[in-house]
């Protein structure tokens, strides 16, 4: 919400505050502002009166003698519209323009000029402002008096203070410069001085019926009003509706939005001769289709309120008119509207069509509903005094939903409590008044009858006491030590999560955060199965439409984007939560490319490989005493078939390991890149099962046993079972080599184990050790029908 000073001084007395003080009280007492600056950015302005215009020989420019005033100094001008007689917008030398853009005497084409003649886009103003015949040239006063010497920001009403609020989307009794006042007021405790006018209505009868069929309008009111005369706004509404970000457009659109601003109450215009004498609020019919002030044909549904002439609709209720009965140029007679719609109900509505505007949006909000009526003679006396209409008396008018004031009740005490203030009942009550509460007090009791323009307040005593602490200042509030003898700490499963962390950076990986949204084509890519997914009702675009099943998707799209700009050697991980529609879990991430280590001087180098990325994994589970192992992996579009595996703890599947589809990698530009993802539900709350025992006394025994077997049998396989055959005097199994080739069969490959033995009780003989052997190799024969190569 933007906000004009000079506008809100008419509320409330700003002349000794200064700009500063009020940035300063407004972000403590109000709401934060998101930006705070003049309206027009420059100095060193006067209005000029060109005396002479004389072409300059072969160019576009024109040497003017300009009367200043006090002066009459000699200007070199381009613009197409300069002539003699005109009053123009002179920067004066050493005037500084927006962009740090320094005005000084200087010569043109060897012709001394002493300033610019200046156009408004020169000073700052954007383009849509910009009245047309001004758009290509410099801004001339043709349409009202001005004396050479005046200040042109001033004739212009452009010399103000825009204070553009950040507003919460609870405050929406901020979105007009009567609720910003209040607040002022109470800021400043000073009197509030709302609009007082008087509109004066002609003995002509209002000729309007008005009949509301539709719970989804609680009141709808109507004035008649003849004789209207198109034309330019004043000057000063035309710079406030600038001030507030609305383009002026002609006087009767200019002052419905007008009133919009300054009261909060959306208003709409219906040209009286095309909308006839019968107005029916209802709701649409399915699919009933209208066309829209936009010249977009809208297809409505049966939540839909629509302002119709009994028949046909003539306006989306709250969202935006019609253009059947659209003020043109030609309009002599209109029916102004203002009314209170179902916030839910025009939220709907203009999300579903995509229609925001500056009326849908306080209508979602809600508005004032006491301010209605007000706001509708308002703009009837403004159109009266701006546009020479002619008010017939009476207002058409129905109702449908009452909305009653509500009460709280709250006592001294109870501020204090929750604040931890020490406040006294007087100053308790000198700011309910400085907020213009209405209460009754009885005993220490305050009876509030809630203010209908403060739509933020529910019936509780909370709401009540924010406003007490937003007035007393927030910097006021003693800062306590929490009294309770609890100590923070955290729980079992962010002490591993956070080792997981330093584990992995430590072996020289770098992590990242990822969006979650992603999009729906991307669902699938590194995940075995696609579940139903959470989607975004209205995605900012198609690329962030759901929230991502898998990390790899923003983990592969980092090795992506940095490949493209040159950058190789790339080890990247994520911990971050991925989500189906059911379940929402913690993942790990990890995708590597490119050189994981090298040592160039000595020829040593690591290239980022399936085994690599197994043995970073393994490292990390041998630190959290976590076990996994593996079986082959091959439903996973996006992996390689062969060189790829599921991720098993305790006979469950918790992730996947492996190389990137070459044809999927060459097509997203990461060729040669290793990826895994695991749940990390187990990994983090799984209590470390590490046990620690002396070091044995008596001397380990290695025997190294090359087997055969049929190459569909997997190596990690006949390990643990290597494992289980002599489980308490093994204490390592490794394989060191797998051999297909000569004196193996074309169907069958050798695995080579070294095997470390121990008895923590003696020496092992070696009869002993030979026993361990052969119940190895009995075993595997028996599980892999294997034998001794």
């Amino acid at each position: 919400m933007k906000a004009s000073k000079n506008w809100l001084n008419e509320y409330v007395d700003l002349t000794n505050v200064s700009d500063e003080e009020l940035f300063k009280e407004i972000n403590a007492h109000v709401c934060e502002i998101e930006s705070f600056g003049k309206m027009i950015n420059a100095n060193n302005l006067t209005i000029g009166h060109v005396l002479e215009c004389e072409a300059i020989p072969e160019t576009h420019l024109h040497k003017c003698m300009v009367d200043l005033g006090k002066e009459v100094s000699q200007i070199v001008c381009g613009a197409p519209n300069v002539d003699k007689g005109v009053y123009a917008i002179v920067a004066l030398p050493g005037a500084v323009l927006p962009g740090n853009f320094k005005i000084k005497a200087s010569k043109i084409r060897g012709i001394e000029s002493n300033g610019m003649l200046c156009s408004l886009q020169e000073l700052g103003l954007e383009e849509k402002y910009v009245p047309e015949r001004f758009k290509n040239g410099i801004f001339l006063f043709d349409e009202f008096p001005v004396k050479a010497g005046d200040d042109p920001l001033e004739a212009l009403c452009y010399n103000d203070l825009v204070i553009d609020l950040e507003l919460t989307s609870n405050r929406s009794d901020l979105l007009s410069i009567e609720g910003i006042a209040y607040d002022l007021a109470a800021t400043f405790d000073k009197k509030i001085n709302l609009r007082k006018f008087d509109l004066v209505e002609s003995s002509e009868k209002n000729p309007i019926s008005v009949k509301i069929d539709t719970d989804k309008c609680y009141k709808y009111n109507a004035r008649y009003l003849s004789n209207i005369v198109i034309k330019e706004s004043p000057l000063f509404m035309k710079a406030r509706l600038i001030a507030a970000g609305i383009r002026p457009i002609n006087n009767v659109v200019d002052i419905t939005n007008y009133v919009l601003i300054e009261m909060g109450q959306p208003l709409h215009s219906f040209d009286a001769d095309k909308l006839g004498n019968n107005i029916v609020v209802r709701t649409a019919k399915e699919n009933e289709v209208m066309v829209t002030l936009d010249d977009i044909e809208r297809k409505l549904e049966a939540t839909d309120v629509v302002i119709t002439d009994g028949k046909e609709p003539h306006c989306l209720g709250g969202v935006m008119g019609g253009k059947v009965s659209e003020v043109t140029n030609d309009t002599k007679n209109i029916v102004l509207e203002a009314a209170y719609f179902d916030p839910i109900s025009i939220r709907k509505t203009s999300t579903r069509l995509n229609l925001k505007s500056e009326s849908s949006v306080r209508f979602e909000r809600k508005i004032d509903y006491d301010r209605v009526e007000r706001a509708l003679d308002y703009a009837a006396y403004l159109m009266c005094k701006y546009a020479d209409a002619k008010c017939y008396s009476g207002v058409a008018s129905a109702k449908k939903v009452d909305v009653k004031p509500q009460h709280v009740k709250i006592t001294t005490e109870k501020v204090n409590n929750v604040l931890g203030t020490s406040l006294t009942d007087e100053y308790v009550n000198s700011i309910f008044d400085r907020l213009n509460y209405t209460y009754v007090k009885t005993g220490l009791v305050y009876d509030i009858t809630l203010p209908s323009r403060r739509m933020d307040l529910e019936a509780s005593a909370q709401d009540i006491i924010e406003d007490v602490a937003r007035i007393y200042g927030y910097d006021n509030i003693p800062t306590t030590i929490a009294k309770t003898r609890d100590r923070g700490a955290l729980t079992y499963s962010q002490k591993r999560t956070r080792l997981v962390r330093q584990i992995l950076a430590y072996m020289g990986l770098n992590e990242v955060v990822n969006y979650s949204l992603i999009s729906k084509n991307d669902l699938g890519l590194y995940v075995p199965e696609v579940k139903e997914p959470v989607e975004v009702l209205m995605p900012l675009t198609e690329e962030r439409s759901v929230m991502r099943e898998s990390v790899l998707n923003g983990l592969i799209e980092n090795i992506q984007y940095n490949k493209a700009r040159k950058l190789e050697n790339l080890s990247f991980f994520e911990i971050s939560n991925v989500h189906t529609k059911d379940t929402e879990d913690l993942h790990l991430g990890i995708a590597i490319n490119g050189l994981y280590s090298s040592n160039l001087w000595c020829g040593e180098k690591q290239a980022a490989s399936f085994y690599l990325l197994k043995g970073i994994f393994e490292a990390l589970c041998n630190k959290l005493s976590f076990t996994v192992s593996y079986e082959v992996c091959k439903d996973i579009k996006s992996f390689h078939p062969g060189r790829c595996a599921y991720i098993i703890h305790k006979n469950k599947r918790i992730g996947v390991i492996g190389e990137l589809h070459p044809k999927f990698a060459k097509d997203k530009g990461v060729q040669g890149t290793i990826a895994l993802e695991i749940d990390m539900t187990d990994l983090i709350n799984e209590e470390n099962g590490l046990k620690y025992q002396s070091i044995n006394k008596y001397p380990t025994v290695m025997r190294d046993l090359a087997i055969v077997v049929k190459k569909d049998v997997l190596a990690d396989n006949v390990l643990n079972a290597i494992k289980k055959a002599c489980r308490s005097n093994i204490t390592n199994v490794e394989l060191f080599d797998v051999y297909t080739g000569e004196n193996v069969a074309s169907d069958e490959k050798s695995l080579a184990f070294n095997i470390t033995f121990e008895d923590r009780n003696k020496t092992l003989e070696a009869e002993e050790v030979e026993g361990f052997v052969q119940a190895i190799l009995k075993k595997l024969e028996k599980d892999f029908n294997a034998r001794l190569r």
